[in-house]
């Protein structure tokens, strides 16, 4: 984390303006040409709110959870003196947070922390794309070029295992990427694998898309692809994401819509498995399933009657895990979300994404 993204943080109990004290810190890189490069990283430390609640700085990833520090005991163990010193001694363990939303974004947490937290850096896709092919569904889906995105700062909003987050930065964006996994800290140590000279143009936070902690109108463009349909209500995710988007910028979402009966059927008997095993368990039934379903995709695809993407039994475990584990799994019509973006003030909106199982859709902010 460097300390010029506090400037977007806000503390996610009351909005309040955080500090940051640093335990861990890294030397500058790169060279001072934009915001961020040459700028030391705090890769451990505390951000503070003056009413109270204190968040970690894990891995060089702020951790703005309801809960605060109360979510990561081990980093009150190892850090207990330095956390003495910024709130005195005795109060770590009665510092404001609380349990958070509660079991509903608590399963979202788990069972995403689960997935990407498995996932491999050197040798998985995701969704059987590549990184360059999912630059080129990105420039698609929000029907911008490379030279308009050029010097713009981005939310990806759901960003998974981040790296798309890291590649985008190819087009000059500045970016931040959110999402409530545990993981991050993975996507964060494997930036310069995929941003490569613009590592310094990418950060992550764990946050809650749906009580978003960071400053209204902040972010020039907001990409959220196939999250929100994982929220209890996609629309208040929805217009969580509104406001931290300025004036005249855009929004982008893709959502599931409505799938064919086999799909709901298979989907909806392992989203049944789930209520009764644990998330380990239910990985190692994916892991079973995924060799008879590359075999049935493959030979679907050899005949011509359906097109799937190549993907290895191992990609097409974790897409299985991530079909059956979420705990919310909500589809849309075109109309619906159109509403969203018209009740919100919303121009030039626009369908795109469309594939077999959902669709995307943006507009642009008035």
């Amino acid at each position: 984390m460097k300390l010029h993204l506090n400037n977007l943080l806000l503390c996610p109990l009351c909005q309040g303006s955080l500090k940051v004290t640093g335990f861990e810190t890294t030397d500058g890189m790169g060279s001072a040409n934009s915001p961020g490069e040459g700028e030391s990283e705090i890769i451990s430390g505390v951000l503070a709110c003056d009413c109270g609640a204190l968040f970690p700085v894990i891995e060089g990833v702020p951790r703005l959870l309801r809960s605060g520090l109360q979510a990561f005991p081990n980093f009150i163990a190892a850090n207990r003196a330095g956390i003495e010193n910024i709130r005195g001694a005795g109060k770590i363990t009665a510092t404001r947070g609380g349990a958070g939303f509660g079991d509903d974004y608590d399963s979202i947490r788990t069972s995403f922390s689960q997935e990407w937290g498995i996932f491999d850096y050197e040798n998985d896709k995701t969704w059987g794309w590549t990184l360059e092919e999912r630059k080129e569904v990105f420039l698609s889906d929000v029907n911008l070029q490379p030279d308009e995105l050029s010097g713009k700062n981005m939310l990806d909003a759901g960003c998974g295992n981040g790296t798309l987050t890291a590649a985008l930065t190819a087009f000059g964006l500045e970016i931040v990427g959110m999402d409530l996994n545990d993981g991050l800290g993975q996507a964060f140590r494997n930036r310069s694998r995929y941003a490569a000279s613009a590592v310094g143009h990418v950060e992550y936070v764990q946050g809650n898309l749906s009580n978003a902690p960071v400053k209204s109108g902040a972010f020039d463009l907001v990409y959220s692809s196939g999250v929100i349909h994982h929220t209890p209500s996609s629309k208040d995710t929805f217009a969580s994401l509104v406001r931290v988007i300025r004036k005249g910028g855009r929004l982008y979402v893709w959502v599931y819509g409505r799938r064919g009966w086999p799909v709901r059927l298979f989907f909806g008997a392992g989203r049944e498995l789930k209520r009764v095993l644990s998330l380990k368990s239910l990985m190692k039934i994916c892991r079973a399933i995924a060799p008879f379903y590359k075999v049935v995709t493959s030979s679907l695809n050899a005949l011509g009657l359906l097109q799937f993407r190549s993907r290895t039994t191992r990609e097409i475990t974790l897409d299985l895990f991530d079909g059956f584990a979420p705990r919310y799994n909500h589809w849309h019509t075109e109309a619906e979300v159109r509403s969203w973006f018209e009740e919100h003030g919303f121009c030039n909106i626009h369908v795109s994404g469309i594939q077999k199982h959902g669709f995307g859709m943006y507009g642009d902010k008035l």
